[in-house]
């Protein structure tokens, strides 16, 4: 995929985000690319981290808003 149309992680969803994290993860166990590449892979897996951890963390809070909004 070039450059110019790589998503964002900002603006991925948590599912885009896991599975193209799945996706970096399979092609650095498989060891096959050169170490520049393997680099700026592991660089967009940690962005893709980060990105998953904010859309959970905004997940939790929304989950106890909701309950706190139930109780009596």
């Amino acid at each position: 995929m070039s450059d110019s149309k790589i998503k964002k992680p900002e603006s991925m969803t948590f599912e885009e985000a896991v599975g193209e994290l799945d996706e970096i993860v399979k092609r650095i166990d498989a060891g096959e690319a050169d170490l520049e590449t393997m680099m700026k892979e592991h660089k967009r897996g940690q962005l893709l981290v980060v990105r998953c951890k904010e859309l959970l963390d905004s997940a939790e809070k929304q989950i106890q808003k909701m309950d706190a909004n139930d109780l009596p």
